[in-house]
């Protein structure tokens, strides 16, 4: 192949991929009441969804994907995650692919049940009965989720899936991502037994947008008072913990 076709070939595959969209990943649901929640709730615990990231990650974590599971009746957090995090605070941080914030909180849940003596029959049965009732369990998480993730929110059948920045977002600044979004996950889930989760998204996104838009933009400003060093494993800069 001539130089000049190859170079035409790589040109118009990255302008192309530049103008990727990801399909149904605008679910903008900004102002939206729904289940009784006030959109000023909403925005109340997606800045705890990020208040937990940074309990657990430091305050610019390169992967910032963090997620809370909202009991909203009685007004209360009841498990945090992050991404690469256990969700057991007693163990250290582990690095498992499939440890996402979501996989993370819903692995902390798991432990408070179990904490209970439940068994594991016990533990699968409480997923649903939570997803049914007027005190279930509320997703949300600063990130609209990859494939594998939403499906194990709607295999565990949560009432509500709340998230911030799309896929889309991501994609544009640099993200690897599977471009499928969580609307057309949930679309293919209408066959699961017990609720049919709720999904509101781009909650909040003025302040988790910028979570994720440094990793891949060296311009990009620092978000929480990091500051811009060199990596050594990356080979340019990024955003660091002064205090670290």
């Amino acid at each position: 192949m001539f130089p000049s076709a190859l170079a035409t070939i790589i040109l118009l595959a990255a302008t192309a991929a530049a103008h990727f969209t990801v399909p149904n990943d605008d679910q903008d649901m900004s102002g939206v009441v729904v289940n009784g929640i006030s959109y000023s709730t909403r925005v109340k615990y997606m800045r705890l969804a990020n208040e937990a990231l940074f309990e657990q990650s430091g305050p610019c974590p390169f992967a910032a994907y963090g997620t809370i599971i909202v009991n909203h009746t009685a007004d209360e957090i009841v498990c945090r995650g992050a991404n690469f995090r256990t969700g057991d605070p007693t163990r250290m941080l582990m690095k498992h692919p499939s440890i996402h914030g979501e996989i993370s909180a819903i692995n902390a849940c798991t432990t408070v049940f179990a904490g209970r003596n439940m068994t594991p029959t016990e533990i699968y049965a409480a997923w649903g009965e939570l997803s049914i009732c007027t005190t279930s369990l509320p997703f949300h998480t600063n990130a609209e989720s990859c494939p594998m993730c939403a499906s194990a929110i709607r295999w565990s059948g949560f009432k509500e899936y709340i998230y911030g920045t799309t896929i889309q977002h991501n994609y544009n600044v640099g993200w690897g991502v599977i471009t499928l979004s969580s609307y057309d996950v949930f679309q293919q889930t209408r066959q699961l037994p017990g609720y049919q989760t709720v999904m509101l998204g781009q909650i909040l996104t003025n302040e988790t947008d910028p979570l994720f838009s440094w990793q891949y933009n060296e311009s990009y400003p620092c978000p929480n008072g990091c500051e811009k060093r060199m990596s050594v494993t990356r080979g340019y800069l990024g955003c660091v913990d002064p205090n670290a």
